[in-house]
């Protein structure tokens, strides 16, 4: 009879797959500021500080859901371990502001 794996086998998938989707999201606000720069010769500096404030959210999310896998993935699924609540309100945050930055944009054109 074989031994069939069950979910908890490999601890280190769950962290993974989490850490992906945070990745993914990173890269899509990166390319959503990079959106941006269609309007850039239009609105000037409003728009180049929502491009570096859209990239630089982008660039700490991507490596700080790399810093938080390395952490957790030897600790899964361990009682205790903190949410990425730092990480949730920063990317709605941002993702309010570039909503509105973009309602801004395309209302002011």
């Amino acid at each position: 009879m074989t031994d069939h794996p069950t979910p908890r086998d490999d601890a280190g998938l769950q962290p993974e797959r989490t850490a992906l989707a945070w990745q993914r999201t990173a890269v899509s606000f990166a390319a959503a500021s990079l959106l941006f720069l269609r309007w850039a010769a239009q609105h000037g500096p409003v728009v180049t500080v929502v491009v570096v404030l859209a990239a630089l959210t982008a660039t700490w999310l991507f490596f700080s859901t790399r810093t938080r896998l390395r952490r957790v993935v030897h600790h899964f699924p361990a009682p205790g371990l903190e949410p990425a609540v730092r990480e949730v309100l920063v990317v709605t945050a941002a993702t309010a502001l570039l909503g509105v930055a973009a309602l801004w944009v395309t209302l002011a054109t």
